[in-house]
């Protein structure tokens, strides 16, 4: 074994180590912008195209910035399936403190979020990837070019380089590297106040990929955690004594904490959801029970077999999988350098782990082909939360990048030798992607797949290099070219910015369909009073959350249950417009333009109305079914599930009975009640756990009426009624979030006393050479 470098992690002192990572923040910062030419330099291209990175994604984070810009938290959101809970789905993303830098700046001159932020925040959020997994390479005692390597890698190729439809998933899986270097912290501690502290900061981390909202990632992380944590105790022993802990006890303690940590840290978002879940319905092929676990049918579709390939490979086969599968496309270059890493420092256990972890994700991917899929599912229930097991492909992603930033260390290492094996395989894969790519020419045909022909020029191209850094250039001039041709290769099987004018001329531009609605959103603006709208119409845009627009759609892939049964009534739901497309042939709009057409419903009920009568039934479908039965009129009883706790007086024959509501925001409501004698002021709101009514100024029950609607009983003559949105879980998890921010704060603090990396045992990286 021939040893070339000993690395001592900061042997040059804390300012040669931060003056290296600036240097390599910058330039992970030039190549982000470089990358994402697209969208940060030029307004022709977006990510806002597809349907649910503009209804979902740009939607939700314009109603988010809107309660923060207004001074308040997005708890409750009004304007989407008829008011619901925002934070109660994860993908809201609605306590991701990353996010709060947005609140400072204004919306534009629409009224809306600028486009043109969310392309920034979302550059920005790669290089914040980038740069951890660099932070992670050089704690593993690997060089600066491997790291900016292993960063460029991560965070614009694979699984995070291809989901600009879907940014909480990329904002919960730039966290992985920075969880990582504190899991190696915790597992070379040796004593128990530096195990726990790393630990510590570790599942705070995790926590805050919680808070990202991907809550599929954060289960994979915490799988990395457990296995790296178990393998760390197996395999990395360093012979414990007196005050310090052995790999045993070590390896609970780093699990045991970063488990606590991460679900305290969460614990803001993780409480509501799983108070949600209760009440809620998933939507994975069919209508599930979001609190049980999903049954396999929905989760069996993986990867193809064939997906190996495409690590090198963009999709040559037209599909990765049956259902969704996202490429994990890492390029030609990186791929190989991944190889060189396994083959030179395979006696490195954390390179050995990293190899298990590439398979093992490898595997699980395919699904229903794989044992492990199904063994995995059986034994682990919540691990059904994952969803689609082709995004697993991350986990190996992970791996591939850091094994890359192995071979790059080795293979750009002026001392490197025993290069004949892989030499020569090379020159026969070379040759065959040569011949591969003469025989179209050679028989007059046009290649098959133009993406199969450039990665095969890539593979030429990748072997050229590895034999120019063979003749002992391994210099700045040699590691440009590397890092070239990967950006090349990565840039060039990177589809997800969408040509505007092309998607336009294809009717495909969903966020050009939401500025259509900017005339709409002005007329029914200008309308008086409270009332809902009803989007009629296939695949509605999400006027709601953009604009501020009170309707029973909106963009999301879970529901109240209850609610759903009842978003059909949209008299009951104040429902007193119905918008269609221009194109709609009914007669009578109040308002059309080009794009869009009004209707008015003269039957909606009020926002709030007052009755003397209750019917029981407690079957609920019953109950549904008796909303439309013709005896029953809901302007003067209501429907209950139980009889209420005091009577109410009879209807009075005459006088002027009003209800009159006088603030209205998102998380809460004033109302003035006149009423003959006791009556239930019936609400056109959904009855949800959290919300608090007051009769003047005394707490009183809210009753659930008509199926899932509010309903509050007052006394006669004149009442004030006062709701509030104060859910228990949300302040029990802010203070137990808060908590673990704070200790993380103390965390920092401690390791700035030690002017360094408290816990850690110097570290050395032999690379070996045959």
């Amino acid at each position: 074994m021939l040893t070339l470098r000993d690395v001592h992690r900061d042997s040059a002192g804390p300012g040669a180590s931060i003056r290296a990572s600036v240097r390599a923040g910058l330039v992970l910062l030039a190549v982000t912008v470089l990358f994402y030419w697209k969208t940060l330099l030029t307004h022709q291209f977006s990510y806002l195209a597809g349907y649910e990175a503009t209804n979902q994604a740009y939607a939700w984070l314009s109603f988010w910035a809107r309660r923060i810009h207004a001074g308040a938290w997005p708890w409750w959101d009004p304007y989407v399936f008829g008011g619901r809970i925002f934070c109660g789905e994860m993908q809201s993303q609605a306590f991701y403190p990353i996010y709060l830098p947005l609140a400072l700046f204004p919306f534009n001159q629409h009224g809306m979020f600028s486009p043109a932020l969310y392309h920034i925040m979302y550059a920005a959020i790669h290089f914040l990837g980038a740069f951890l997994m660099f932070r992670l390479v050089r704690e593993l005692g690997l060089g600066t070019f491997a790291g900016v390597m292993a960063g460029i890698c991560f965070s614009m190729g694979g699984v995070l380089g291809r989901v600009p439809d879907w940014p909480h998933m990329l904002n919960s899986g730039i966290w992985l590297p920075l969880i990582f270097l504190f899991l190696l912290r915790a597992t070379q501690a040796r004593r128990a106040g530096p195990i726990i502290r790393n630990a510590f900061a570790g599942g705070v981390t995790l926590g805050l990929s919680i808070l990202a909202g991907g809550l599929h990632l954060a289960i994979m992380q915490a799988i990395v955690i457990v296995t790296a944590a178990v393998f760390a105790g197996f395999v990395i022993r360093d012979g414990a004594g007196g005050r310090e802990l052995s790999p045993g006890p070590r390896t609970v303690l780093v699990i045991a904490v970063s488990g606590v940590a991460a679900f305290a840290s969460g614990a803001v978002q993780l409480l509501p959801s799983i108070e949600y879940s209760r009440l809620a319905w998933r939507f994975v092929g069919a209508a599930l029970p979001a609190s049980r676990p999903i049954p396999y049918h929905y989760l069996a579709d993986g990867i193809f077999a064939h997906g190996l390939i495409n690590f090198a490979i963009g999709f040559p086969y037209g599909r990765l999988g049956p259902g969704e599968a996202i490429n994990p496309y890492l390029g030609v270059f990186p791929l190989l350098l991944a190889a060189i890493g396994i083959w030179k420092n395979w006696r490195q256990p954390w390179v050995r782990y990293l190899t298990g972890l590439a398979i093992a994700a490898f595997v699980y991917a395919l699904g229903a082909q794989s044992w492990l899929h199904g063994a995995l599912y059986a034994m682990m229930p919540y691990l059904s939360l994952a969803r689609e097991p082709s995004r697993f492909l991350y986990l190996a992603d992970f791996a591939l990048a850091i094994l890359a930033a192995y071979g790059a260390e080795s293979l750009f290492s002026p001392r490197a030798a025993g290069w004949g094996p892989l030499r020569r395989i090379l020159k026969w894969v070379a040759s065959a992607a040569i011949v591969a790519l003469a025989i179209p020419s050679l028989f007059a045909q046009p290649p098959s797949n133009s993406w199969v022909s450039l990665s095969l020029v890539l593979i030429v191209v990748a072997w050229l290099l590895f034999l120019h850094i063979l003749s002992k250039q391994t210099g700045i001039g040699a590691r440009a070219l590397a890092v070239g041709l990967v950006l090349f290769d990565l840039y060039a099987f990177d589809w997800s910015a969408t040509d505007r004018i092309e998607a336009a001329a294809k009717g495909q531009d969903e966020f050009e369909r939401m500025m259509t609605a900017k005339p709409l959103v002005k007329f029914l603006k200008a309308q008086p009073g409270l009332f809902r709208v009803r989007m009629a119409m296939e695949n509605p845009p999400n006027i709601g959350d953009v604009f501020g627009i009170q309707t029973t759609g909106g963009g999301g892939v879970t529901a109240v249950a209850e609610d759903a049964d009842l978003l059909g009534h949209t008299d009951l739901l104040n429902v007193r417009y119905e918008v269609k497309t221009a194109a709609a042939a009914d007669a009578g709009p109040i308002y059309q333009d080009a794009a869009w057409k009004v209707y008015e419903r003269p039957g909606a009920f009020p926002r709030a109305w007052i009755v003397h009568d209750t019917v029981i039934e407690p079957n609920a479908s019953q109950l549904l079914r008796r909303l439309d039965a013709p005896d029953m009129d809901l302007h003067r009883s209501a429907l209950l599930p139980a009889g209420l706790r005091t009577a109410l007086d009879p209807a009075p024959s005459k006088g002027d009975e009003s209800v009159t509501i006088s603030r209205y925001e998102p998380d809460q409501l004033d109302l003035h009640v006149h009423a003959e004698g006791r009556a239930l002021v019936v609400l056109s709101e959904f009855c949800y756990p959290g919300w608090r009514a007051r009769v003047n100024s005394r707490l009183t029950r809210i009753w659930k009426v008509d199926g899932a609607l509010r309903g509050i009983v007052v006394p006669a003559g004149d009442s004030h009624i006062s709701l509030r949105y104060r859910p228990v879980s949300i302040y029990v998890g802010a203070a137990l979030t808060l908590t673990c921010l704070a200790g993380m704060f103390l965390v920092g603090m401690q390791g700035l006393r030690h002017r360094g990396y408290p816990g850690s045992a110097p570290k050395r990286v032999t690379v070996q050479a045959t």
